[in-house]
């Protein structure tokens, strides 16, 4: 389903949750991947910031359903633009603060192997905004976007990015 630009404004960034611009796998009933989806065009305006600091907001809608023991190797989404003029290749990492807990467990557990974990799979749904996660120039260019956690890519979706 394509998303009308305006959609993703009402994006609730840094969330969890399925909204109307997140990418549709349910025609595919053994989906394993990564799928993303971005408005095609944001603007940006150099006097005045985001509320999360960057300079726009580039948001980034998606779903991944991978293997557990997978993921135990590796969990880091890393979020990838690369500006298709220029080729330049600008990365980050979307890492969630946790603050953990200091109480020690109630009982003992043995501790997972990934041998336990195979053939579960984790869906998990994720909205960062680009430009907080990656330090992009400010400036008007066009970028192919793409998310890896492990091993897995997702497919590549592109946005311009303009002044207001």
């Amino acid at each position: 389903m394509a998303n009308n630009n305006a959609d993703f404004k009402n994006i609730e960034l840094n969330s969890d949750s399925k909204n109307l611009c997140s990418p549709d796998v349910s025609t595919k009933a053994d989906f394993i991947g990564i799928a993303i989806n971005v408005p095609t065009e944001v603007k940006f305006d150099e006097v005045e910031t985001a509320e999360d600091g960057s300079f726009t907001i580039i948001p980034i809608c998606g779903f991944y359903q991978l293997d557990l023991a997978e993921l135990s190797k590796d969990s880091v989404i890393q979020l990838f633009a690369m500006n298709v003029e220029t080729e330049q290749v600008y990365r980050g990492e979307l890492l969630e603060e946790d603050a953990g807990t200091e109480e020690p467990m109630p009982f003992d557990e043995p501790e997972l192997q990934p041998q336990d974990l195979e053939g579960q799979l984790l869906s998990a749904y994720f909205n960062p905004n680009l430009a907080y996660y990656v330090d992009l120039p400010i400036a008007e260019a066009t970028y192919k976007i793409l998310v890896q956690i492990g091993q897995e890519k997702s497919n590549i979706v592109e946005v311009k990015v303009s002044r207001k």
